[in-house]
């Protein structure tokens, strides 16, 4: 179904997609922000897909299938096949499934890579075919640490798992299991290579992730607003009745966990253990919806087994089994909203509208059809080079929906604040002397990209509804003979 949709409504890509196909097109051992299977898969799809929307979206609905195979082969294999079955329709319930069933981004590998590693995980510990496990747990392990950095956690809950219980202790005694385990990270050879060339760029990146600083206000009141905007958009990732059933189950094992059999105590270690330290790091700072998402796999299997009466925990009370149909009845109405938004919300005239979960995909085909139109009316337009201001997302949108796909530079007066400041500039690539296309939100360019140039002369203006609420203005400028480029510094740790 997914891939007939995406066939039907492929949509535009959301703007970290179009940021890794641009990373794609210009393979590395490295990035900006990432480690850099996203972006070798980019180019895998881009060739395979032959540049298209629907060859991401494809991809994505794949890794999303494959991930739910895995995680009922996973519940079945700790449980039974009703549980594996439950799980399974719990998945397909949530909106957060279906998002990363449909957006290629990092987290649509990084939950196959992680789901595949919790069932290899099991199986070794179990003792079932230990040769392959380990060897294939190796793997899912590396390509995990080459996805996202929260793959590095994996390895500490499961040796926190083994170490818990009498009867999986001595799996710490096998060479084989560590050979494995931290061989896996060898995988980070080249990102680590990589950083050591760049300043250690990615290290910075992603310690502002952690700053708890307050943005000018109270600042309690502040870290009280984004805790419970967190518990909110957890919610609604998860669906409302699944989230409070999952916060119960893990929160309540945690005072089972050294009393719980092997099977539960597996699933709290990977789930209810992280969820908390997750719960903790949201009292003292702004969290992002995706960080906790390959924790809900263990916590998912573990709500389909109480649910299925396989299991009993403190809380919540055995009546709110009931609410299971109640709670994928809510559940599978957010997942039709998200599916039918595209469909719905322009009919009645409000495409975008807030209840729309597509609307921040809406309107980056007409940026570059706007861009297009006005480089077509410029004499020798076609051969002057681009540079995009403001956010990256607008130099990634161009590069995706200009015709012929051309490269776009970015100019960040900040100096380095993504992976386009990261590679060479225009001056680096000899094109010192040509004149430019420049994308602003203003006539006015900052002083030392204005500098560059020789001269600057506005080209022309295009607005852009990106929904029925919502209308930009851009204006291209021409930058005329370009003498140098202005030098980047690295980012303000104050600032990131």
């Amino acid at each position: 179904m997914r891939l007939v949709y995406a066939w039907f409504f492929p949509a535009n890509p959301a703007g970290d997609e179009a940021y890794y196909w641009d990373w794609g097109r210009r393979l590395d051992y490295g990035y900006f922000s990432k480690p850099p299977f996203i972006a070798w898969l980019y180019a895998f799809v881009d060739w395979a897909g032959q540049s298209t929307v629907f060859g991401i979206r494809a991809t994505a609905a794949v890794l999303g299938a494959l991930t739910l195979l895995v995680v009922f082969r996973l519940a079945t294999e700790l449980f039974d096949s009703e549980t594996g079955f439950a799980v399974t329709l719990i998945a397909l319930a949530t909106p957060a499934n279906s998002a990363v069933s449909f957006l290629l981004t990092i987290d649509a590998p990084l939950m196959f890579f992680w789901a595949s590693a919790l069932l290899l995980t099991w199986r070794y510990a179990d003792n079932r075919t230990p040769v392959l496990s380990l060897s294939l747990l190796c793997l899912a392990l590396g390509l995990g640490h080459l996805t996202k950095q929260m793959m590095m956690v994996f390895p500490v809950l499961a040796i926190l798992f083994l170490a818990l219980g009498k009867e999986t202790r001595g799996v710490l005694v096998r060479p084989g299991w560590w050979i494995a385990t931290l061989g896996s990270y060898l995988f980070l050879a080249p990102p680590l290579i990589w950083n050591a060339r760049n300043e250690w760029i990615t290290f910075q990146h992603t310690t502002h992730h952690f700053a708890s600083g307050s943005q000018g206000g109270n600042f309690f009141v502040e870290r009280a607003a984004d805790f419970g905007e967190y518990l909110a958009t957890q919610a609604m990732v998860l669906s409302p009745v699944i989230a409070v059933v999952i916060a119960c189950l893990t929160l309540s094992g945690l005072t089972r966990l050294r009393r719980s059999s092997r099977q539960v105590r597996f699933l709290l270690v990977f789930s209810a253990i992280p969820l908390a330290f997750m719960l903790l790091l949201a009292l003292r700072q702004k969290m992002l919806p995706n960080w906790p998402a390959v924790f809900y796999i263990a916590a998912s299997i573990l709500a389909a087994a109480w649910f299925c009466r396989k299991i009993d925990l403190p809380a919540p009370p055995v009546s709110w089994r009931k609410s299971l149909r109640p709670g994928l009845a809510i559940g599978f109405s957010l997942v039709f909203l998200f599916y039918a938004g595209p469909v719905v919300f322009p009919l009645i005239g409000k495409p975008g509208y807030y209840l729309d979960f597509n609307r921040r995909l809406l309107g980056h085909d007409k940026l570059g059809a706007g861009f297009d139109e006005i480089r077509s009316q410029v004499p020798g337009g076609e051969e002057d080079f681009i540079v995009a201001l403001n956010h990256r997302d607008l130099a990634s949108h161009l590069a995706f929906h200009l015709e012929g796909q051309p490269r776009v530079y970015r100019y960040a007066a900040r100096g380095i604040e993504s992976q386009y400041e990261m590679w060479p500039n225009p001056v680096e690539d000899g094109l010192t002397g040509r004149n430019a296309l420049i994308l602003h939100a203003s006539t006015r360019l900052p002083a030392p990209l204005r500098d560059a140039f020789r001269q600057i002369e506005v080209a022309g203006e295009f607005e852009v509804e990106y929904r029925f609420d919502r209308t930009r203005r851009f204006f291209v400028l021409r930058g005329i003979d370009l003498q140098s480029w202005p030098p980047l510094a690295l980012p303000d740790p104050e600032h990131p």
